[in-house]
């Protein structure tokens, strides 16, 4: 359902995280609501979510988020951006109003 979404916006989140890595400032993208709707069954289920990744493995439940489920399968498909998160714990969250943001944790966290 949302995988085109996210096969499209991957290249810019690859490029966030590269950032995200070398600054350690958390990193926002701004999406569009319509390609979410467009994708979605229905106009009224929440898109928003919290995907946390530790060394590549999810560490949050994502199991009622088709929007989570599809951009962690997206990740672990490319072999461009899976190496990274792999190598580190990764936040990934959109909220409400669209804007996506990335965040790396320290590995104690």
């Amino acid at each position: 359902m949302y995988h085109a979404v996210w096969a499209k916006y991957l290249p810019v989140i690859t490029l966030k995280v590269k950032q995200v890595i070398r600054t350690g400032e958390p990193a926002h993208i701004g999406m569009y609501q319509f390609e979410f709707h467009k994708s979605g069954k229905k106009r009224k289920i929440g898109h928003q979510f919290d995907l946390e990744l530790k060394f590549g493995r999810v560490l949050t439940d994502i199991s009622k988020s088709a929007v989570a489920l599809e951009l962690n399968a997206v990740i672990k498909e490319d072999t461009t951006i899976r190496p990274l998160v792999n190598a580190g714990h990764f936040c990934f969250s959109l909220d409400s109003s669209f804007v996506f943001t990335i965040e790396k944790k320290t590995i104690e966290e």
